[in-house]
C-alpha cells in the first residue's frame, strides 16, 4: 500500500480558537507530539526520547503561561476553570514522566486524549469569548 503516513494528531480548523499566535502555538505542539509519536514508533534511544517529553512539558508551560496571560489580559471570565484545566494537565503529565520506566504508549495516549478535548472544549469557549476583543486591535 504505501503511501503517506497519517499523524499521530491531525490538525484540522476545529481546532482553531481564531487568535493567531495562540493557534500557531497549539499547531506547534501538535508538531511535537507528533515527532515524540515518530519516535516512540522507530524506538528511538529511551535518552532522546526523554529529552522530547521534556522539551514538550516546557513548552506546554510556556503555552499555558502565555494564554492565561491573554485570558487574564481580557477579563476572560472561567479563567480560574481554565487554569484548573492547565494545572490538572500538568500534575497528570508530570505523574507519567515521573515513573522509573516511562509508558511512551500512555504518555502518547494522555496528550493525545487531553490536547483533543482541551482544545476542542475549553479554548474554543475562550476563542469565541476573545475573537472580537483580540483580533481588532
Amino acid at each position: 500500500m504505501g503511501g503517506k503516513t497519517v499523524p499521530f494528531l491531525e490538525w484540522n480548523d476545529n481546532f482553531l480558537t481564531g487568535i493567531k499566535e495562540i493557534d500557531q502555538q497549539h499547531k506547534k505542539m501538535f508538531n511535537m507530539v507528533n515527532a515524540l509519536y515518530e519516535a516512540v514508533r522507530l524506538k528511538v534511544d529511551k535518552k532522546l526520547l526523554i529529552n522530547s517529553i521534556n522539551t514538550l512539558k516546557n513548552y506546554f508551560e510556556t503555552h499555558f503561561k502565555f494564554e492565561e496571560e491573554i485570558l487574564e489580559r481580557y477579563g476572560y471570565p472561567e479563567i480560574e476553570k481554565h487554569k484548573e484545566e492547565h494545572e490538572g494537565f500538568e500534575r497528570s503529565f508530570k505523574e507519567l514522566i515521573d515513573q522509573e520506566e516511562i509508558n511512551f504508549s500512555e504518555v502518547l495516549k494522555h496528550l493525545k486524549n487531553w490536547w483533543v478535548s482541551h482544545l476542542l472544549v475549553h479554548d474554543k469557549k475562550y476563542g469565541n469569548f476573545l475573537a472580537g476583543k483580540i483580533n481588532s486591535q
